[in-house]
C-alpha cells in the first residue's frame, strides 16, 4: 500500500524557483525530488556537526 501524503505549500524567491526548475531539468528529475535531495543533504550535513 503506498503511503499518502498530504500536500505541502511551499513559498519560495522567484530566482531560488528558477534555480530549483533549471537544476531539475538538467538532472531530468522532478522539482520536488530536487528540493527534498538538497533538504536531505543539508540534514545530513547539520547531523554530521553535531
Amino acid at each position: 500500500m503506498t503511503l499518502q501524503r498530504t500536500p505541502f505549500g511551499l513559498r519560495m524567491p522567484k530566482d531560488l524557483q528558477d534555480w530549483i526548475k533549471m537544476k531539475a531539468g538538467r538532472e531530468d528529475r522532478s522539482q520536488n525530488y530536487v528540493i527534498n535531495q538538497i533538504l536531505m543533504k543539508a540534514m545530513a550535513d547539520e547531523h554530521a556537526k553535531a
